[in-house]
């Protein structure tokens, strides 16, 4: 009984998701063509697509670069998609493949995963965040602090004593 378990196990094959970032240079209309040809790569190398979503504009945690044949990208900003599927080992081989040598991919990432939604809110509502520039303290309330911060030491050192 336990062998047929693990049969059935190894022909539905493993789920992973895939997440990738594209230059952010690349045409409102090319995005989502991007998105879909991975999908229908994921399809001829043996897998099928469980959920994803297209990629969207985010800013990046730190620059990175990208080198296509002799132009470099600099890039601090990029095109962020997921999917999420299941494939054998050898279309896995074929689709990491694929993301790795796609002129337009910044960055990728394959990792195993579970077949279940884990989304919270479904969609990710990404927005860029408005950079605040003013200080979080202001220096009136800096100077209360170091004062009572003084004081408190001196009361250590008198109990010390």
């Amino acid at each position: 009984m336990e062998k047929d378990n693990k049969i059935e196990e190894k022909a539905v094959g493993s789920v992973y998701e895939a997440s990738f970032i594209l230059l952010p240079s690349l045409a409102t209309e090319q995005v989502p063509a991007f998105c879909e040809s991975l999908r229908e790569f994921i399809t001829k190398a043996g897998g099928t697509v469980i959920s994803h979503e297209d990629a969207v504009l985010i800013d990046l945690a730190y620059p990175m670069l990208k080198i296509v044949g002799t132009t470099r990208h600099k890039v601090d900003t990029g095109h962020f998609g997921w999917v999420k599927f299941d494939v054998e080992t050898d279309g896995l081989q074929n689709i990491k493949k694929f993301l790795d040598t796609h002129a337009d991919v910044v960055r990728s990432l394959i990792i195993r995963t579970v077949r279940e939604n884990t989304l919270l809110n479904g969609k990710m509502n990404l927005k860029k965040e408005e950079k605040n520039t003013k200080p979080v303290f202001e220096e009136d309330t800096l100077e209360e602090k170091t004062e009572v911060v003084e004081e408190e030491v001196g009361k250590e050192e008198e109990i010390m004593s």
